[in-house]
C-alpha cells in the first residue's frame, strides 16, 4: 500500500499517457478500417473529374488506389470474419431462456 501511495506520481502519468496512445491507435485503426471515408473520396474523386479539375490519367490513378485500399478493407474484414468463430463473439447480444416445470 505504502509502495503504491509513493509510486503514484510516476505511475498515475504513465497510466494516462497509455490511455491517451490506446485511444490514437482505436482511432487510428478506425479510421483505416473506415468504408465510408473511402467512399466519400472516391465519390469526390469523381465530381472532380467531372467539373474538370482532375485529368482522367490521374482520375484513374487515384480511383485504383482508393479502390485497392477499399479492398483491403473487405479482405481484412472477411479474413477476422473467418478466424473468430461465432461462439467467441463476446460482443453478439446473448440471451438465455429458463423453461420451468410451471411455465404452463
Amino acid at each position: 500500500m505504502l509502495f503504491k501511495l509513493l509510486a503514484a506520481p510516476l505511475s498515475l502519468p504513465l497510466a494516462g499517457m497509455k490511455f491517451v496512445f490506446q485511444q490514437v491507435a482505436d482511432l487510428a485503426e478506425q479510421e483505416l478500417n473506415d468504408e465510408g471515408a473511402l467512399r466519400e473520396q472516391l465519390l469526390l474523386l469523381q465530381v472532380q473529374l467531372e467539373e474538370g479539375d482532375i485529368e482522367e490519367d490521374e482520375f484513374a490513378e487515384r480511383e485504383a488506389e482508393l479502390l485497392a485500399r477499399l479492398h483491403e478493407i473487405n479482405e481484412r474484414k472477411r479474413a477476422e470474419a473467418e478466424a473468430i468463430p461465432a461462439e467467441a463473439n463476446v460482443d453478439a447480444p446473448r440471451r438465455v431462456i429458463v423453461e420451468t416445470p410451471f411455465d404452463e
